[in-house]
């Protein structure tokens, strides 16, 4: 597929206006998709059976199946092709269960515009393509243990290795001849020796009723013959008699360790700016207004929004308007400490959680964030120049354990936040009333 040819997608819905929704926020980014509309899971599955495709955009409540199993379906069907579910419900848990069952996202019907729609397409491929990653590194992997081309290694019952095949040898760094006889315990860091022959020697006298630990893979720590750690899977089995010798079967996973922290990355982070997404700023936010709550220390919440901004997207185009998000998302992590975080909540609202600062103290932040916008001027491709403004609302966290301390305080920040809009725009509104802001620096 060309990187200039039309995006087919595949969109399984049986409600027609649904559709026409979909249809509607796609057609202003003109030929980049092509729509293909089925009514039911079985003219879907039988139109993929026989077209190309690259995204499928999938209803769970059709006439002949509803439900998470829809989804299971599709998958089934097409193991590596990008699924988005399309809901008329904001079901967290829902959404939580259908990314489990192995969608790439989850849509509320008409809640995006086109360049959210086509931004969420794109995440779901991008997705898709690292979990195919991963999936033909386990299918590598599982070929090579077939193969015995894992590293395999015995040892006698005084842990001294008495086989060590060749990809031990790539795995560890050590020739065969320069392990054979030696310790086990060389292939571990030094703090880990100890605790590993006892748990050797415990394992070796279980009997034969506990011949395999194949069961499960357990991991690991090992250190390479230059010094440097690594992480393992290992399975270890007996001898027929239930006893030494011991061998074990060891997989080195650092690359698969390396694609599912790029897959945590990429679920907990917005793609357009980088900053957080709505999911993982709240997951962050509970986590340090509970322990806040236990310190007995001040924790701020900014909500910004910037002004105006459908007269960017309509005036300069969407390219203006994403490329205004990402200088907001810049200026909000240039002018945090250490400690602070900024998150992307959707569309053009952003969230500070300023840990440890009272209100006068987030009240300048926020307005140094103010100033900074406003005196930031955004040259555009066309030679135009974008001068943007913000509004925003602060809050402090009241008693922060408490279960809604969250809610509460976003809440709060929000309504000082559209204070800021409905006066005039441009300007700091703080929740309780007026305080003396901190000098911006």
């Amino acid at each position: 597929m060309s990187p200039r040819d039309p995006i087919n997608l595949l969109l399984v819905e049986d409600d027609e206006a649904d559709a026409g929704l979909v249809r509607r926020a796609l057609r202003p980014l003109g030929g980049r998709f092509r729509v293909t509309r089925q009514a039911s899971l079985a003219d879907g599955l039988a139109w993929l059976a026989g077209n190309d495709c690259q995204v499928v955009l999938l209803d769970l409540g059709l006439p002949d199946s509803v439900g998470l199993d829809t989804l299971l379906r599709v998958r089934q069907a097409a193991e590596s092709l990008p699924i988005i579910v399309l809901t008329g419900h904001d079901d967290e848990d829902l959404a939580l269960a259908a990314l489990e069952a192995g969608a790439q996202d989850y849509l509320v019907k008409g809640a995006a515009d086109g360049p959210a729609l086509e931004r969420a397409i794109r995440h779901a491929m991008a997705r898709m393509h690292l979990e195919d990653r991963l999936r033909r590194s386990e299918r590598r992997l599982q070929s090579i243990v077939t193969l015995a081309h894992d590293a395999i290694l015995s040892v006698d019952r005084d842990h001294r290795i008495i086989l060590f095949n060749p990809a031990a040898e790539r795995t560890f760094g050590y020739t065969a001849a320069e392990a054979l006889g030696m310790p086990m315990a060389m292939l571990l860091p030094e703090r880990l020796r100890p605790d590993h022959d006892r748990y050797l020697d415990r394992y070796a006298t279980m009997g034969p009723a506990s011949r395999s630990l194949n069961d499960r893979p357990r991991e690991f720590v090992a250190r390479h013959k230059d010094g440097h750690e690594f992480p393992i899977e290992v399975s270890v089995s007996k001898d027929a008699e239930g006893s030494f010798p011991l061998t074990a079967t060891v997989r080195d996973v650092t690359e698969r360790r390396k694609l599912e922290e790029q897959l945590r990355l990429l679920a907990a982070t917005d793609p357009l700016t980088g900053l957080p997404n709505r999911r993982a700023f709240l997951e962050t936010a509970g986590r340090e207004l509970a322990g806040a709550g236990r310190r007995n220390r001040p924790v701020a919440l900014v909500m910004l929004d910037i002004d105006h901004f459908k007269r960017v997207n309509d005036r300069h185009g969407h390219a203006a308007g994403d490329e205004a998000l990402r200088r907001v998302a810049e200026t909000c992590r240039d002018s945090l400490r250490a400690g602070d975080l900024a998150g992307r909540l959707g569309g053009e609202e952003f969230c500070l959680l300023l840990p440890d600062t009272d209100l006068p103290a987030a009240a300048g932040v926020a307005e140094r964030v103010r100033q900074t916008v406003a005196a930031t001027p955004i040259p555009l491709p066309d030679g135009a120049v974008l001068h943007l403004t913000i509004s925003l609302g602060v809050a402090i966290a009241q008693a922060p354990e408490s279960p809604g301390a969250l809610d509460d305080t976003l809440g709060r920040a929000d309504r000082a936040l559209y204070r800021a809009k409905d006066n005039g725009r441009d300007r700091v509104e703080l929740d309780g009333g007026p305080v003396a802001l901190a000098a911006a620096g």
